[in-house]
């Protein structure tokens, strides 16, 4: 363990939230600091008073951590901390706080003295043990002050109708054997329209990027004991660090991933699927890019499946080769087909040899289990349902695929511009994310919630991969989806050009060679030349800057207002609420608002379903939502469902009027 780094830790907790703990810390009573205390060591075993001779021996190393001491007067623990925080390592050897005595004279070592080995442990032991507790007290007492603050009631009733009776009045619609072109492409533009109001709320809304940075740094793989039951260090913040990076290069990802899939589909509108150069062209392309898109679901699912303490804990093992961590299977999923259903339909859908087509039925045989036994599914988390939701949306996209268009098989081999690209980047920025450090903004957990803070480090992380990686985020990404579909154009034209050539018994034709792949030092480079060449006022469709949350956009022709029962009325206005707290609303309640609006609902799997209005509407676009866990839409995920809502048909809490 460096203990430098939990320093460092200390020290960024001192400096974002110093004063509001402080102020926090006076105010609690001796027995909420005894509660903090006890939660920050994990097990409660905390030291009575300096010369308890319980717990190990603690007090040799540690007698100044005890109830006593620290709980009796708030100046205590805050002289140690501040002291901690800033003084160097080599002077606490040395030093203690309001002169008392420093970390050798505790273990009973002279002041300059060489330390033998016994006593050089000791030493080690107490540092890192300080460090340990009081960046976890600290984190204790912002949870405790949490809890302790009185929570805001829902606007809206609960519902007492069950969610199933509430989903019966919704029309199911059966998905459709074969659907047409138009209506795979509105399928793909539906999920890409979600991609783009997630990463628009990432950037606009602080506690939807907090959550999305909890919920990777919380499913680590790290944290996944290995084939010896060993788990790496978990003790410093530097995994948030880690987390913030992938969760913003995930959502740009993700985006221009179904960006893609749109464009492709597109290029076989009109007379696209009857050109039998273009349509074999575009199809692998196509079948590439889901596959990849598909397997990147399967790994948040084993992610979030593999998380300590979840239904699945104890059957994933973590294997780290170098610099690379993975999450693999300590047992087949056949080993729980009757001991576990659940859990072997889970393994199933996680294991690498499940197949797209295999991983359909899986999930269905997993939904039929979670409606028939209730209590299973309430045992799985909230992102876990989420992550089965995200599977479930490419495994229909790609069932629809399958039996409209005869998608091809994947290959490693042709249609990899997409995929060759992506991988390509994903290895570059993978070197990166190590040396991505923006704990000044992120330390302590929830420091994003605090006013100012998640733009900053939005603005960090784009400085940082400006001077890593030659331009920012958004940019990466945007240029890689335009080199793509500028190599398919070009893909298209060779062999158009290579067939009439042919047919007209001329010279072959023979394209330029393929280029060369280029070192990361020549690329990034490349971009900070083109970089040059760019209006400095430019701005990404995928940028990743802080935005103010949109105002709903002021229409030629608004959306038309509904009256409405009071209790559907209740819903949108408690969804389109603009205050900061909104309350929640039980899915069942969201459902039968949609019903009285006449919308029906196709399924998709693993608690995804797809809205689609009425003719009399004249909406024209569906929308695919998430279920949630425990089927309440509450916290972000009211402000994704209302940012879905607006986006899609217009609508505001003005739109809805009670009769």
């Amino acid at each position: 363990m460096d203990v430098s780094e939990l320093q460092r830790d200390l020290l960024r907790k001192h400096r974002n939230v110093g004063g509001k703990v402080q102020e926090i810390w006076r105010n609690f009573t001796p027995k909420q600091r005894e509660k903090a205390m006890r939660e920050a060591v994990g097990e409660g075993r905390v030291l009575r008073h300096s010369r308890d001779p319980g717990l190990d021996g603690l007090k040799q190393f540690l007698p100044d951590w005890n109830l006593r001491d620290v709980t009796s007067t708030p100046d205590f623990f805050l002289d140690r901390w501040r002291f901690r925080a800033e003084t160097e390592l080599q002077r606490q050897e040395v030093e203690g706080a309001n002169g008392g005595p420093s970390d050798r004279e505790v273990i009973g070592a002279g002041a300059h003295s060489t330390l033998s080995p016994s006593k050089a442990r000791l030493l080690l032991s107490r540092q890192t043990s300080t460090f340990i507790f009081y960046n976890h007290l600290v984190e204790e007492i912002l949870d405790l002050d949490l809890e302790s603050r009185p929570k805001n009631p829902s606007s809206v009733k609960r519902a007492t109708a069950d969610p199933g009776n509430a989903m019966a009045k919704l029309t199911l619609q059966p998905k459709p054997l074969k659907a047409s072109i138009a209506e795979i492409i509105a399928h793909a533009a539906d999920q890409k329209a979600a991609s783009e109001s997630y990463l628009e709320l990432l950037r606009s809304e602080p506690i939807v990027l907090n959550h999305a940075v909890n919920m990777k740094n919380m499913s680590r793989p790290e944290l996944v004991p290995d084939d010896r039951g060993r788990i790496l260090p978990m003790f410093t913040d530097k995994y948030l660090s880690i987390a913030f990076f992938e969760v913003m290069c995930d959502s740009v990802k993700a985006l221009v991933t179904w960006e893609y899939i749109v464009h492709l589909l597109r290029m076989l509108e009109g007379g696209g699927m009857d050109d039998k150069i273009k349509r074999p062209l575009v199809m692998q392309e196509l079948s590439n890019t889901c596959h990849l898109e598909y397997r990147r679901a399967q790994a948040e699912l084993r992610r979030q499946m593999s998380v300590p303490f979840g239904v699945a804990a104890g059957t994933f093992k973590r294997i780290t080769t170098g610099d690379t961590t993975k999450i693999a299977l300590k047992r087949q999923p056949s080993d729980y087909t009757a001991s576990n259903p659940q859990l072997h339909y889970i393994l199933r859908l996680c294991h690498n040899d499940t197949r797209h087509t295999e991983a359909a039925k899986w999930i269905q045989k997993l939904d039929d289990h979670n409606t028939r036994y209730p209590d299973d599914f309430e045992r799985l988390e909230q992102d876990q349902v989420r992550a089965l939701g995200d599977l479930a949306i490419i495994l229909s996209f790609m069932h629809t695929l399958s039996t409209s268009l005869a998608m091809v098989a994947g290959s490693k081999k042709l249609g990899i511009l997409f995929t060759g690209r992506t991988v390509e980047l994903d290895t570059e920025l993978a070197q990166h994310k190590p040396e991505a450090d923006f704990g000044d903004h992120l330390v302590p957990v929830d420091n994003l919630l605090e006013p100012g803070v998640a733009s900053n480090a939005l603005q960090s992380l784009n400085e940082f991969l400006l001077e890593r990686a030659g331009t920012r985020l958004g940019l990466l990404y945007e240029d890689l989806l335009h080199d793509c579909l500028k190599d398919v154009e070009k893909k298209y034209s060779d062999a158009k050009l290579r067939l009439e050539r042919a047919e007209k018994d001329q010279q072959p034709y023979v394209p330029l060679p393929a280029d060369e792949a280029k070192p990361a030092s020549f690329r990034i480079e490349q971009r900070r030349e083109k970089a040059k060449t760019r209006p400095a006022d430019e701005t990404s469709a995928y940028d990743i800057t802080a935005i103010a949350a949109p105002e709903p956009e002021v229409v030629a022709v608004p959306a038309p207002q509904f009256k409405v029962k009071a209790s559907t009325a209740a819903v949108f206005h408690t969804i389109f609420a603009k205050a900061t707290a909104r309350g929640s609303v039980a899915w069942a309640d969201f459902a039968t608002a949609m019903a009285d609006l006449h919308f029906s609902v196709t399924p998709k799997g693993g608690s995804v379903y797809t809205f689609n209005p009425p003719e009399s509407m004249g909406a024209g676009r569906s929308l695919t939502l998430h279920r949630p866990h425990a089927s309440e839409i509450e916290g972000y995920g009211l402000l994704i469902f209302s940012r879905r809502l607006q986006r899609t048909y217009g609508w505001t809490a003005e739109t809805f009027e009670a009769e």
